[in-house]
């Protein structure tokens, strides 16, 4: 019997041995994988900066241009200038008006799910009143 004992005490002692091995290689294999999703995302980053920063300055030029066509449109450069800019700026203060309203704390609150939770609340707190 000592034996049998001795056999399923190996048994047991060679699973857990295994499981941590096999615990210790997952671990390994979502490092690597961690490290490379880093990498990708530190790419993807930069290729996004670029092409922001390329958008920038092709919008920089076609608000030149608007100003160029303003001008051969008889308008003053000054003029042609300001009303350039003027227009930007209200198209720019509305999106960020409209960005910040979305920001904003009350829209943020998940109100579907915390109605949900008070509605679960209120059923269990009766089911076990």
């Amino acid at each position: 019997m000592k034996a049998e004992g001795g056999g399923l005490v190996q048994a047991v002692g060679d699973t857990i041995s295994r499981a941590t091995e096999l615990v210790q290689l997952e671990f390994r294999l979502a490092k690597v994988e961690l490290t490379e999703k880093a990498t990708l995302l530190g790419s993807g980053l930069a290729l996004v900066l670029s092409g922001a920063v390329l958008l920038t300055a092709a919008l920089f030029l076609l608000l030149q241009a608007a100003v160029i066509g303003l001008v051969e449109a008889d308008v003053s450069p000054l003029a042609a200038t300001l009303i350039v800019a003027a227009i930007v700026i209200a198209i720019g203060a509305a999106l960020i008006l409209s960005g910040r309203k979305q920001l904003s704390p009350e829209t943020l609150v998940p109100d579907r799910t915390l109605n949900d939770l008070k509605r679960d609340g209120a059923v269990v707190k009766e089911k076990l009143s």
